[in-house]
């Protein structure tokens, strides 16, 4: 057992030693950054957002895509810059519809409660390039919850989910923001307000005060209308990428929408929104719904 137990600490070390040449020679040939740590894997994680300008624009994409998944070898990796996304809120807000939309182009009529997580693999058209979210979808449920922190572990940016028609949804927010953060950190995130082609919403322009005071972007989104559903992402590639200008070139294809939104009623309420936003903020997101 002892004798095992040698070998097994001189191959980690060997195979280590092997790993920390790979990467001195790939950060040498494609003249990385010389900040960028070659021992602390969350290091190289946030690193990868600053990894994409130079894939997007360089001729040693694949090269570079392979430095990262030698970095990082329990991450899976293509042969172009790809992204952990992050897609959090409470159950039944709508999660997995927003994810599997995208996938399947269509929309999930029967929910049932994500056990655990699901990894979807999202590439998108650039003008700069390909690029991939791998999007986890991690349980709503609190009876689920002891899981959610390892699923957050190298997220570089995240979607927080609520539905529009739930003030609940809405009120745990900041819980699920805080959680992403103790684990995360610095990284862009998008709060969507699901279900926007429902009439009986509870959720009004005045009270949507949580994304002002953490500085995060805010869409309105509907799954069964197709409304918005790709804004999120493209903010998030910009944020990544660094350039305001990318933009997506093509988009996956979806169904067609099975309701039609109100478009008047909704562009009323996006104006009600940019009114909201010129108000002094209050104290305490909950005075928002006394």
């Amino acid at each position: 057992m002892i004798r095992r137990s040698i070998r097994d600490e001189e191959r980690w070390v060997s195979n280590r030693i092997q790993r920390q040449r790979e990467l001195r020679h790939f950060k040498a040939e494609l003249r990385l950054p010389k900040s960028l740590t070659l021992i602390n894997p969350s290091a190289i994680a946030v690193s990868q957002i600053t990894l994409l300008r130079f894939a997007l624009l360089s001729p040693n994409k694949r090269k570079i895509c392979r430095f990262i998944s030698i970095a990082l070898p329990n991450q899976q990796t293509v042969d172009y810059p790809s992204f952990k996304l992050v897609i959090v809120g409470d159950g039944g807000t709508g999660k997995t519809t927003f994810v599997k939309r995208h996938l399947t182009g269509e929309f999930e009529k029967k929910y049932e409660p994500t056990i655990g997580v699901e990894v979807h693999p999202l590439d998108f058209f650039t003008n700069c390039g390909k690029i991939r979210f791998y999007c986890w979808d991690t349980a709503g449920q609190e009876k689920f919850g002891g899981l959610r922190d390892g699923y957050y572990i190298h997220g570089q940016c995240a979607i927080i989910m609520f539905d529009v028609t739930a003030r609940l949804t809405y009120k745990n927010v900041p819980t699920w923001h805080r959680d992403l953060c103790r684990v995360c950190e610095n990284i862009p995130i998008v709060l969507c307000g699901n279900k926007v082609d429902v009439k009986n919403r509870q959720v009004k322009a005045k009270q949507v005060t949580f994304h002002r005071k953490k500085n995060l972007q805010y869409y309105e989104i509907s799954a069964k209308s197709n409304y918005n559903f790709e804004k999120p992402f493209l903010y998030l590639a910009r944020k990544l990428a660094g350039d305001p200008n990318l933009h997506f070139v093509e988009s996956p294809a979806l169904a067609p929408p099975e309701v039609h939104i109100d478009l008047a009623a909704q562009q009323q309420h996006e104006a009600e929104l940019a009114a909201a936003a010129s108000q002094p903020l209050p104290d305490d997101d909950d005075d928002a719904f006394e």
